[in-house]
């Protein structure tokens, strides 16, 4: 089932940055598809949500199969944190909270009010955030050392773009950069959907007893 989940997750964005490369023609502008508002944002956040929803299912199946574990329940609470941290990327995405932090910081502290290009900055802290969750629930995350190959991929991607991001204004970075981004949210959703899947899996095994 996993299989053919991921598959169909990839194939869907690997398609999608290809049309909105060749679609962008169109404009004259081979990234206008890839900017801010535009096809790949949505997508990308529509994936975003779809994680979150994904992350909240998971942790009611948690306290529903661990309901007499009271050890497992404190972990299973990263679940719960991931959802809420998934709903505030989604809002992030779509009203370009990121973008507005970066022009704050250049403005106070290097006194830079136009073009400052630190998205990167402000989204090294969202990775720096990430780190700190897994070594505070990483005995809830270990347990799925297949999502983990997922989440890590995730965050590889996700560093990848952090790097075209730091100065993304000519439009072939502006792609790498979206596709990466893209491509990050995608292994984040496809790690979120094998934790689900092997939640489901002890919920049924508890109901067959």
């Amino acid at each position: 089932m996993f299989k053919k989940i991921f598959w169909i997750v990839i194939l869907v964005n690997y398609f999608a940055i290809n049309y909105c490369v060749f679609s962008g023609a169109a404009f004259d502008d081979v990234s206008f598809l890839f900017q801010e508002r535009q096809a790949i944002t949505f997508l990308s956040a529509f994936q975003l949500g779809l994680t979150a929803l994904v992350a909240l299912f998971i942790y009611i199946l948690g306290r529903m199969i661990y309901k007499k574990d009271l050890g497992r329940l404190k972990l299973i609470r990263i679940w719960a944190i991931s959802a809420a941290v998934f709903i505030f990327a989604v809002i992030d995405e779509y009203f370009m909270l990121h973008e507005g932090i970066d022009g704050d910081i250049a403005t106070a502290f290097f006194g830079i009010t136009k073009n400052p290009h630190l998205d990167g900055v402000v989204l090294s802290l969202y990775g720096v955030a990430a780190v700190f969750l897994f070594f505070r629930f990483k005995e809830e995350i270990l347990r799925y050392k297949d999502a983990l190959l997922l989440f890590l991929a995730g965050g590889i991607f996700f560093l990848v773009s952090i790097m075209f991001d730091i100065k993304s204004t000519e439009q072939f970075r502006i792609i790498l950069e979206e596709s990466a981004k893209l491509i990050a949210v995608a292994f984040f959703f496809l790690g979120h959907i094998w934790v689900l899947i092997e939640h489901l899996r002890k919920a049924n095994q508890g109901l067959s007893r």
